[in-house]
C-alpha cells in the first residue's frame, strides 16, 4: 500500500453500505436442469472414477458448448495416467487451448508423468513453458532431479545442497518425485540415509521410510524396519547397552519414539547423551522439544536448551523452520505450564510446583536470530522480538520494531499499532471501478466459464478458472474483477480478488456484510458481537452458502453435522432435519447459537471461544488446565499447539476489530478481545 494501512481513513460508513451486496449471495447450486449440464456432471464424476471410456461416451453432448474444454481435458489426462499411457492426446490440446488454465493444468500432468517416466530432457523443456502448479511438491522435487542430472558438474554440488534442503523440509517427502530425487542422490553419496529417514518419519510416511532403508545393508534393514514399527520396544530391549549401539539408530528410535511419547524419548535421550555428537544432540533434542511444546510440556524449553545452538541448523536438518518456531514458542511458554510434582510429593500437592514466572525472553531473541531471514521478516516473531526487547529495557529498539509493523492490516500489525497508541482508522472507499471495464471482464472466456462452472457446484474448477484470470492484472483491474465476484454472487471471489490490490484497499470489498438483517435478528436475541459473527464467517466459509469442507462441515458457520443436531436439540428448534443445515437462516441461527454456547462454556472470553469454536471446546479446555498461572492473551494465541487454530483465532479476532469499525461500534481494541486467559480444570461439560 503507498501509505500506512492501519492508517486508512474512516469515512466510509455511508458508502459501505450502499456498496454491499443487495441481498444474499447467490444460492447454492441447483442440480443440472439441461442435459448438457447433465453430461457434463456425469463426465466428471466418471473422470474422478478413471472411467475415460464414460468420458468420451459423453462427450459429443458437451461438444459446441463452454465447458467442452473439460471433456477433453479429462479424457486426455485419463490417457495420459492410464495402464498404457498414451501421451497422444497431449500436444493437440496444448495447442488448442493455449493459454488457459486446463492447458497448464495438462501440461502439469503430462510433467508429471515424464518425470515418473525418468525422460528428465522432456521434463526440463515442458517445466519451463508451465505458469501455475510448480509448487506441487513432487513437482519441485522432479525439477531439482532434472536439474542435477542434466547438470554438466559446475553446480551440481550446489544443486544436491538445494535438493537436500527441499528433502528436509517438503509437505509430502515420500511421493514419487521426492523418493526418484532422494534415490538419486542417496546412489551418488550426495544424501545421507538418516536425514531422509528422518524426513519421512516426520511426516508420518512409514512405509516411504522402510522402503528407504533399503539403502542399508540387509542385516540394518531389519533393524531399521522393527525400531520404525515398535521404537519404544526396540529402545527397551537394548537400553543396557544404548550407549554401545550405532548411534544413528538409537538417533532414529528416539525420533520415532518423541512424537508421540516425548518425556519417554527423553529418559532415553539423556542415557544416550554423554556420547552424542553436538549435531547428534541438535536433533534429538531438537526433535523431542517440538514434540513437547506440541503437547504444551513444561519441559519444552529445557529440553530445546539442551540441543544447543545447532537445533534447526544445517542444510540437513528436517523441518527446521518448523522447529524454531517451536523452540520459540516454547521460550514464550516458558514458567506458563504445569511443573510435575516429585511421586513422593503429598496428594494435595499434585498438581503444580509453581515454576519461575514469564517467557524467557533472552532465550526467544537467540532463536530469532537463528532463523531465515525470511522467517524473521514474518509479523509475527518481529512483534516477539520487540516485546523481547522491551522487556530487556530497549524501548527504543522495540518501539522501532513495532513500527517496522504498524501499517501491515494484520494481527500483529494491529497490536504493534495498540502498543504505540494508534488508532484503527479504514480508508473510505474508492470510486467504484468502470462499468465498461466490470463488463468487458464479466465477457472473458475464463469468467465465464468460471460463472457457468459455479452454478454447478464445480467450485474447485470454477476457482481455478478466476484465478487464472487474475494473473498480472494492476490495481484496477482487479477491481473491478472483485466487483464482477459480487455480481456474480461469489464473495469469495471478491475477497480473493480484493486482496491481490497492492495500493487500492476497498474495505467493503475485503470484509462484506450481507445478510444485515437476519444477522441483527439472529445475534441480537443472544446477546453475540454481530462483528465478531461476521469475523468468524470471514475465516470459516468466506460467504459461501453452500460450502462443504472435507471433513463435512456445512455452509456459512461450517457447522458440522453432528453439532448442528446438537444445537437444534438443546434450543428446541422446531422442524429440524439435516438437510437444511446449509440453509442460510438455519445455519446462522443454529452456528451463533453454537457460538453462544462455547462463549459461556469459556467463561465469555472471546479468544477462547473462538479457538473452541475451531478445535473444539474439550481441547481448550485442556489447553487451560495446562497452566500455572494467569497468561497474556497474546502469549496464549501464539503458543497453541495447533497452527489451524492458532492461525484461525488470530484472523478472526482481527476480522472482529475490522467489522466493528464498519459497524460503527464503540472502539474495540484487539488487546482487549485477547484479554488474560486463567488456568481452569477439565470440566464435564458435554458440548461436542
Amino acid at each position: 500500500m503507498s501509505r500506512p494501512a492501519l492508517v486508512l481513513l474512516l469515512s466510509v460508513l455511508p458508502a459501505l453500505v450502499a456498496a454491499q451486496p443487495p441481498g444474499p449471495p447467490a444460492a447454492a447450486a441447483a442440480p443440472a436442469t439441461n442435459p448438457v449440464d447433465g453430461a457434463l456432471l456425469a463426465a466428471r464424476a466418471a473422470a474422478a472414477d478413471g472411467d475415460v471410456e464414460r468420458v468420451a461416451a459423453l462427450a459429443p453432448q458437451v461438444a459446441g458448448t463452454l465447458l467442452e474444454p473439460y471433456l477433453e481435458y479429462w479424457q486426455a489426462s485419463l490417457r495420459l495416467h492410464g495402464p498404457n499411457p498414451d501421451e497422444a492426446p497431449v500436444r493437440p490440446f496444448l495447442t488448442r487451448y493455449a493459454g488457459t488454465v486446463l492447458a497448464d493444468r495438462l501440461r502439469s500432468d503430462w510433467l508429471m508423468a515424464l518425470g515418473g517416466k525418468g525422460d528428465l530432457a522432456a521434463f526440463d523443456a515442458e517445466r519451463r513453458r508451465l505458469v501455475l502448479g510448480g509448487d506441487d511438491p513432487q513437482l519441485a522435487c522432479y525439477t531439482l532431479l532434472a536439474r542435477y542430472v542434466l547438470d554438466d558438474g559446475n553446480r551440481r554440488e550446489q544443486i544436491a545442497r538445494e535438493a537436500r534442503r527441499n528433502l528436509a523440509n517438503t509437505v509430502d517427502p515420500g511421493g514419487d518425485g521426492c523418493t526418484a530425487l532422494a534415490d538419486r542422490l542417496l546412489d551418488e553419496a550426495a544424501l545421507t540415509i538418516w536425514p531422509r529417514l528422518q524426513a519421512l518419519v516426520e511426516r508420518n510416511q512409514l512405509p516411504a521410510a522402510q522402503q528407504a532403508a533399503s539403502h542399508l545393508p540387509p542385516a540394518e534393514v531389519t533393524v531399521v524396519k522393527r525400531l520404525l514399527e515398535q521404537p519404544g520396544a526396540w529402545l527397551a530391549g537394548g537400553q543396557a547397552h544404548l550407549d554401545r549401539m550405532p548411534h544413528s539408530f538409537a538417533v532414529l528410535a528416539i525420533v520415532v519414539l518423541a512424537r508421540d511419547a516425548p518425556e519417554e524419548a527423553a529418559r532415553y535421550a539423556e542415557r544416550l547423551e554423554p556420547g552424542l555428537t553436538a549435531h547428534e544432540r541438535a536433533v534429538v533434542w531438537g526433535r523431542i522439544g517440538r514434540a513437547a511444546q506440541l503437547a504444551l510440556l513444561p519441559q519444552a524449553h529445557e529440553w530445546f536448551e539442551r540441543g544447543g545452538d545447532l537445533v534447526g541448523e544445517g542444510v540437513d536438518y528436517v523441518r527446521a523452520a518448523d522447529v524454531l518456531e517451536a523452540r520459540a514458542r516454547a521460550a514464550l511458554r516458558h514458567g506458563a505450564g504445569i511443573a510435575v510434582a516429585a511421586p513422593a510429593r503429598a496428594a494435595d500437592q499434585d498438581r503444580a510446583v509453581e515454576p519461575k514466572a514469564g517467557p524467557d525472553w533472552s532465550a526467544l531473541r537467540r532463536v530469532i536470530a537463528r532463523m531465515a531471514p525470511e522467517q524473521q521478516a514474518e509479523s509475527t516473531w518481529i512483534y516477539w522480538n520487540a516485546e523481547a526487547l522491551q522487556s530487556q529495557g530497549k524501548l527504543e529498539e522495540a518501539r522501532a520494531a513495532w513500527r517496522s509493523i504498524a501499517d501491515r492490516f494484520s494481527f500483529y500489525g494491529r497490536l504493534a499499532a495498540e502498543r504505540l497508541g494508534l488508532p484503527l482508522v479504514l480508508a473510505p472507499r474508492p470510486q467504484e471501478p468502470p462499468a465498461a471495464l466490470v463488463e468487458e471482464l464479466a465477457q472473458r472466456p475464463g469468467f465465464l466459464r468460471a460463472r457457468k462452472l459455479y452454478e454447478l457446484g464445480m467450485r474447485d474448477e470454477a476457482n481455478r478458472e478466476w484465478s487464472w484470470e487474475l494473473r498480472g492484472m494492476d490495481d484496477a483491474t482487479l477491481h473491478a474483477a472483485a466487483e464482477l465476484g459480487r455480481r456474480f454472487g461469489v464473495l469469495d471471489r471478491m475477497i480473493a480478488s480484493s486482496e491481490r490490490t497492492r495500493t487500492l484497499f476497498d474495505v467493503a470489498q475485503r470484509y462484506p456484510m450481507p445478510y444485515r438483517e437476519l444477522m441483527a435478528a439472529t445475534s441480537a436475541p443472544l446477546a453475540v458481537d454481530p462483528a465478531w459473527i461476521y469475523g468468524l464467517i470471514r475465516q470459516e466459509s468466506r460467504f459461501i452458502e453452500d460450502v462443504r469442507s472435507n471433513v463435512g462441515a456445512i455452509g456459512l458457520m461450517q457447522l458440522m453435522p453432528s453439532t448442528a443436531r446438537f444445537v437444534a436439540r438443546r434450543i428446541g428448534f422446531a422442524n429440524y432435519r439435516a438437510d437444511r443445515v446449509a440453509d442460510v437462516q438455519v445455519n446462522l441461527r443454529l452456528g451463533t447459537e453454537y457460538l453462544k454456547l462455547v462463549f459461556d462454556d469459556q467463561d465469555g472470553q472471546p479468544l477462547l471461544a473462538s479457538a473452541a469454536y475451531n478445535a473444539g471446546p474439550r481441547r481448550v479446555r485442556k489447553w487451560r488446565a495446562a497452566l500455572a498461572r494467569p497468561l497474556d492473551g497474546a502469549l496464549f494465541v501464539e503458543t497453541i499447539p495447533v497452527g489451524e487454530t492458532r492461525d484461525y483465532v488470530k484472523r478472526v479476532l482481527f476480522n472482529t476489530v475490522v467489522y466493528s469499525a464498519l459497524l460503527d461500534h464503540p472502539a474495540v481494541s484487539l488487546r482487549s478481545l485477547l484479554g488474560t486467559v486463567t488456568p481452569k480444570d477439565v470440566s464435564t461439560d458435554d458440548l461436542p
